[in-house]
Protein backbone atom coordinates (compact mmCIF):
# COMPACT_ATOMS: atom_id res chain seq x y z
CA UNK A 1 0.00 0.00 0.00
CA UNK A 2 1.43 3.47 -1.45
CA UNK A 3 1.61 6.25 1.42
CA UNK A 4 1.01 9.97 0.12
CA UNK A 5 3.26 12.57 1.99
CA UNK A 6 1.48 15.75 2.95
CA UNK A 7 3.35 17.97 0.32
CA UNK A 8 2.06 15.44 -2.78
CA UNK A 9 -1.34 15.63 -1.13
CA UNK A 10 -1.36 19.16 -0.73
CA UNK A 11 -0.18 19.96 -4.16
CA UNK A 12 -2.76 17.68 -5.84
CA UNK A 13 -5.53 19.84 -3.71
CA UNK A 14 -3.86 23.05 -5.05
CA UNK A 15 -3.75 21.96 -8.38
CA UNK A 16 -7.79 20.62 -8.15
CA UNK A 17 -8.40 24.24 -6.70
CA UNK A 18 -6.38 26.46 -9.64
CA UNK A 19 -8.85 24.32 -12.34
CA UNK A 20 -11.95 24.56 -10.92
CA UNK A 21 -11.42 28.41 -10.28
CA UNK A 22 -9.89 28.34 -13.69
CA UNK A 23 -12.72 26.87 -15.44
CA UNK A 24 -15.56 28.98 -13.09
CA UNK A 25 -13.97 32.66 -14.20
CA UNK A 26 -14.16 31.34 -17.88
CA UNK A 27 -17.42 30.26 -17.14
CA UNK A 28 -18.52 33.60 -15.20
CA UNK A 29 -16.90 35.70 -18.29
CA UNK A 30 -18.94 33.98 -20.84
CA UNK A 31 -21.82 34.23 -18.97
CA UNK A 32 -21.84 37.62 -17.63
CA UNK A 33 -21.35 38.72 -21.36
CA UNK A 34 -23.13 36.60 -23.70
CA UNK A 35 -26.08 34.09 -23.29
CA UNK A 36 -24.53 30.97 -24.83
CA UNK A 37 -20.70 30.47 -26.39
CA UNK A 38 -22.61 30.80 -29.67
CA UNK A 39 -23.39 34.85 -29.45
CA UNK A 40 -19.91 35.14 -27.66
CA UNK A 41 -18.39 33.61 -31.15
CA UNK A 42 -20.73 35.33 -33.65
CA UNK A 43 -19.87 39.28 -32.87
CA UNK A 44 -21.46 42.42 -32.87
CA UNK A 45 -23.89 40.48 -36.18
CA UNK A 46 -25.64 38.65 -33.32
CA UNK A 47 -27.02 40.95 -31.24
CA UNK A 48 -28.93 42.18 -34.25
CA UNK A 49 -32.57 41.03 -34.74
CA UNK A 50 -32.60 37.78 -36.60
CA UNK A 51 -35.85 36.44 -37.65
CA UNK A 52 -38.23 38.91 -36.07
CA UNK A 53 -35.94 38.16 -32.75
CA UNK A 54 -36.12 40.94 -29.96
CA UNK A 55 -33.10 42.37 -28.71
CA UNK A 56 -32.70 42.23 -24.77
CA UNK A 57 -29.69 44.74 -23.02
CA UNK A 58 -29.34 44.90 -19.36
CA UNK A 59 -26.54 47.10 -17.81
CA UNK A 60 -25.20 46.48 -14.31
CA UNK A 61 -24.41 49.78 -12.53
CA UNK A 62 -21.76 50.41 -10.52
CA UNK A 63 -23.78 51.58 -7.26
CA UNK A 64 -24.12 47.89 -6.58
CA UNK A 65 -20.75 47.59 -5.55
CA UNK A 66 -17.90 45.46 -6.76
CA UNK A 67 -18.57 42.38 -5.11
CA UNK A 68 -22.29 42.15 -6.29
CA UNK A 69 -23.56 40.07 -9.23
CA UNK A 70 -26.54 40.37 -10.26
CA UNK A 71 -28.04 36.55 -11.74
CA UNK A 72 -30.70 36.57 -14.58
CA UNK A 73 -33.03 34.02 -15.48
CA UNK A 74 -35.22 34.21 -18.19
CA UNK A 75 -38.57 32.52 -18.06
CA UNK A 76 -36.90 30.01 -15.37
CA UNK A 77 -33.87 29.50 -16.65
CA UNK A 78 -30.31 30.96 -15.59
CA UNK A 79 -28.98 32.78 -18.52
CA UNK A 80 -25.98 35.07 -16.92
CA UNK A 81 -24.46 36.65 -13.74
CA UNK A 82 -23.21 40.20 -14.59
CA UNK A 83 -21.14 41.41 -12.64
CA UNK A 84 -19.01 44.15 -11.88
CA UNK A 85 -18.54 46.42 -15.19
CA UNK A 86 -20.33 44.41 -17.93
CA UNK A 87 -23.69 44.51 -19.49
CA UNK A 88 -26.02 40.90 -20.59
CA UNK A 89 -26.81 41.19 -24.62
CA UNK A 90 -28.99 38.61 -26.26
CA UNK A 91 -32.26 37.58 -28.16
CA UNK A 92 -35.33 37.07 -27.43
CA UNK A 93 -38.34 35.39 -29.02
CA UNK A 94 -41.37 37.32 -29.78
CA UNK A 95 -43.77 36.58 -26.89
CA UNK A 96 -44.35 36.99 -22.90
CA UNK A 97 -40.89 36.00 -21.16
CA UNK A 98 -40.35 36.15 -17.49
CA UNK A 99 -37.70 38.22 -16.55
CA UNK A 100 -36.11 37.79 -12.62
CA UNK A 101 -32.97 39.13 -11.75
CA UNK A 102 -31.43 38.86 -7.70
CA UNK A 103 -28.04 39.95 -6.23
CA UNK A 104 -25.77 37.13 -5.48
CA UNK A 105 -23.09 36.34 -2.99
CA UNK A 106 -25.95 36.42 0.24
CA UNK A 107 -29.19 38.41 -1.03
CA UNK A 108 -31.25 39.86 1.94
CA UNK A 109 -34.55 38.20 -0.13
CA UNK A 110 -34.01 34.99 -1.68
CA UNK A 111 -36.80 34.91 -4.02
CA UNK A 112 -35.90 36.70 -6.94
CA UNK A 113 -37.52 40.13 -8.05
CA UNK A 114 -39.57 39.32 -10.94
CA UNK A 115 -41.40 41.40 -14.32
CA UNK A 116 -43.36 40.30 -17.21
CA UNK A 117 -41.46 41.20 -20.64
CA UNK A 118 -44.25 40.89 -24.04
CA UNK A 119 -41.24 41.51 -26.45
CA UNK A 120 -42.19 42.31 -30.20
CA UNK A 121 -40.58 41.80 -33.20
CA UNK A 122 -37.23 43.76 -34.00
CA UNK A 123 -37.72 45.56 -30.60
CA UNK A 124 -34.77 46.29 -28.57
CA UNK A 125 -35.53 46.61 -24.38
CA UNK A 126 -32.62 48.27 -22.37
CA UNK A 127 -32.78 48.07 -18.69
CA UNK A 128 -30.66 48.94 -15.73
CA UNK A 129 -30.05 46.38 -12.73
CA UNK A 130 -30.47 48.85 -9.69
CA UNK A 131 -31.58 48.53 -5.81
CA UNK A 132 -34.97 48.35 -5.05
CA UNK A 133 -34.22 49.89 -2.14
CA UNK A 134 -34.99 47.34 0.10
CA UNK A 135 -32.80 45.38 -0.47
CA UNK A 136 -34.26 43.55 -3.71
CA UNK A 137 -32.69 44.27 -6.88
CA UNK A 138 -35.17 45.54 -9.98
CA UNK A 139 -34.82 46.29 -13.54
CA UNK A 140 -35.71 50.01 -14.49
CA UNK A 141 -36.22 51.29 -17.90
CA UNK A 142 -37.47 49.23 -20.93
Amino acid sequence: MKTYSYRSRNALVLIATCLFLSGYTANQAMSSDAPSGRAALAGPASVRPVNGAARLIIHRIADLGNNVIVRLWIDGVAVASIAYGHTYEGLLPPGRHVLSVLPTPNPRWKIPWQMTLDAQNGRTYNFTAVDGGSGHLILTGG
